[in-house]
């Protein structure tokens, strides 16, 4: 992995593979996670595309302002740290136990299978 400075600039991973840059927002993503996950969060996923940070946020449908707002302030340190990138949030309900689809990267997923008996 080549040497990066803080934060990081998209423009100078040219030099890296897509593996490396999505290990950088991975580890990214789930330190933006601390202290911010609220039982109505389902999931968490994000993507790099192009010079575009996609953070995808799935709640169940008793999510409140305050959970969405957390999620939205996660998704701000993200981007902070890929300083010269933009930001598309995904933030949506889909009520358990529907299925969910996620982006590339599955940075955080509720344990739900003890739940719901089908």
């Amino acid at each position: 992995m080549a040497t990066l400075s803080y934060p990081f600039s998209l423009f100078a991973m040219k030099d890296l593979d897509k593996t490396d840059l999505d290990i950088l927002l991975q580890l990214s993503s789930i330190r933006a996670l601390w202290g911010q996950i609220t039982p109505a969060l389902r999931s968490v996923s994000s993507e790099l595309q192009d010079r575009v940070v996609v953070w995808q946020c799935i709640f169940d449908k008793y999510a409140t302002e305050v959970d969405f707002e957390l999620m939205r302030s996660a998704a701000a340190e993200v981007l902070g740290d890929f300083g010269d990138s933009k930001l598309r949030e995904q933030i949506t309900i889909v009520p358990a136990p529907s299925e969910m689809e996620h982006l590339k990267n599955l940075i955080y997923l509720r344990h739900e299978a003890n739940n719901y008996r089908q």
